[in-house]
């Protein structure tokens, strides 16, 4: 009636798209937890420095 044809179904594209999204998420998500991680591991290490430069004994 509106001139529109009939069209199947989009399930297989929004399944497609639901599942790259997340790993695209997913991915994003891991990135960050390394940085994070690489960024905290420079500041116990500084820590780490600072208390074995104050730990040892002046001559």
């Amino acid at each position: 009636m509106g001139g529109h044809a009939q069209q199947g179904s989009d399930k297989g594209a929004a399944f497609i798209g639901l599942i790259g999204g997340a790993i695209f998420i997913g991915a994003i998500l891991y990135g960050i937890v390394l940085w994070t991680n690489a960024a905290f591991a420079g500041h116990e290490a500084e820590k780490k420095a600072a208390s074995v430069s104050v730990s040892l004994p002046v001559v």
